[in-house]
């Protein structure tokens, strides 16, 4: 883990034509301007927001948002520790897409690690996702060595998301995808003709590039895809903060 910085806002990793790859090992912690809160970007781009649209957030025993909605949606996955809201306390393997015009103030008594993604759900006619990975059944994949868990998808809208899991000694030669295609490690390791990619890592291959992915151990991983000529940011023109509300009996 390297050293706690100040962010400032910045691109990285935000052309979706381009492979990228990162360890969690070689993230930054920044601290937030919020109580007990901490992100390691992996994805930013500063012409959205002025900080990462995808990252692990990271908060301390009784860190804590105040309330806020989100432009665009949000993903939450909980990896380790318990994270909550409102709306309940989820444990690991909690997954939660909450399109916009969702409002909440998030907590974690004890500490926790999510992985999360801002902006890249937007539309007000989204489903609500709540649900557990780990508490859903798997169903065959495309091989016999992968099995899938459907997580998102719906109709009018281009992103679908899912996780797999990996045999161990699953192997796969020069796959090439249609969609811009992200993985998130979740247990295990993932490899590639470029790498290995433990736990916690982030990648993201581009469209028509082929590449040879392979777990030796056997992996858990988070899977999402959306076309190249996808618009990624898309906000509503009527969203507002619950701070830029005001009463109109006032």
């Amino acid at each position: 883990m390297r050293s706690q910085l100040q962010w400032q806002p910045q691109p990285i990793h935000n052309d979706i034509s381009s492979r990228a790859a990162v360890l969690q090992s070689s993230l930054t912690w920044h601290q937030t301007t919020f109580s007990g809160i901490w992100f390691g970007c992996f994805e930013s781009d500063d012409n959205v927001q002025d900080h990462p649209v995808t990252m692990l957030t990271r908060f301390d025993p009784g860190g804590f948002f105040p309330l806020h909605g989100h432009p665009g949606g949000e993903e939450i996955l909980v990896l380790q520790g318990n994270f909550a809201d409102e709306t309940g306390v989820y444990p690991p393997g909690s997954y939660m897409l909450n399109p916009e015009g969702f409002i909440h103030r998030p907590y974690s008594d004890e500490g926790c690690l999510t992985f999360v993604k801002l902006r890249q759900h937007g539309g007000t006619t989204r489903q609500r996702v709540k649900t557990n990975i780990y508490e859903l059944s798997w169903q065959p994949g495309a091989i016999p060595q992968i099995e899938v868990k459907p997580l998102y998808e719906q109709e009018g809208f281009h992103e679908k998301v899912w996780v797999e899991r990996w045999q161990p000694g699953t192997a796969l030669s020069n796959v090439v995808e249609s969609e811009v295609k992200e993985i998130f490690v979740i247990e295990g390791a993932w490899s590639d003709e470029l790498g290995d990619y433990p736990t916690g890592s982030w990648l993201r291959y581009s469209p028509n590039s082929p590449y040879s992915p392979s777990s030796p151990t056997g992996c858990l991983v988070y899977v999402k895809t959306y076309p190249l000529d996808s618009t990624r940011f898309i906000v509503g023109e009527d969203f507002r903060q619950p701070f830029d509300i005001t009463d109109s009996s006032s």
